[in-house]
């Protein structure tokens, strides 16, 4: 304020002693800095502000975008890493994959071997129990087929008197006594 006053005054007096030359350019001139001084000086304040804000609102963005470059940067690494333990997760997988196959191929004539032998062995006893049921029916029939024989050589017999057949079955009485 005090320079103001200095500055003021001097001119005063260097334009009443007709030094300074007060036309309407240097009136224009004076006005003109007289405004931006006072502008300066009101608007000072308010300005340093806004700068401030605008400065801080600025910075606050460039924190923003580093947080978000540095985030960015950590999901491309751990997907970096992801990505590495995927390949050495599919390269195990490979591993056992392959000791799989060869396990189950080494074990699978075997098992064939087995389940075969197995279905050979139910269809062998199933033949056999067949064989036995078909001898004990085969011979069923058989002692049916003589029991009718027999009727009927009895019957023969004891009907039609053919002297042969009761010669015959005389005889065989006979063996029978005999052997009891």
């Amino acid at each position: 304020m005090l320079n103001v006053s200095v500055i003021s005054f001097t001119t005063l007096i260097l334009i009443s002693q007709n030094i300074i030359l007060l036309n309407e350019e240097t009136l224009i001139l004076i006005c003109f800095v007289t405004f931006l001084w006072l502008l300066l000086s009101r608007l000072s304040s308010s300005m340093k502000k806004d700068l401030e804000n605008r400065a801080l609102d600025i910075q606050n963005l460039v924190a923003n975008s580093f947080e978000q470059v540095i985030t960015s940067l950590n999901n491309e690494l751990q997907t970096q890493t992801e990505f590495k333990n995927l390949t050495h997760n599919f390269k195990s997988l490979k591993e056992h994959f392959a000791d799989l196959n060869l396990f189950i191929s080494c074990k699978l004539e075997k098992f064939t071997l087995d389940n075969y032998q197995e279905t050979f062995k139910k269809k062998l006893i199933f033949v056999q129990r067949l064989e036995n049921q078909s001898s004990k029916l085969l011979a069923l029939l058989i002692v049916k087929k003589l029991n009718k024989a027999i009727n009927l050589k009895t019957y023969y017999w004891t009907t039609f008197k053919v002297p042969v057949l009761i010669c015959a079955y005389k005889i065989s009485l006979r063996e029978y006594l005999e052997e009891v």
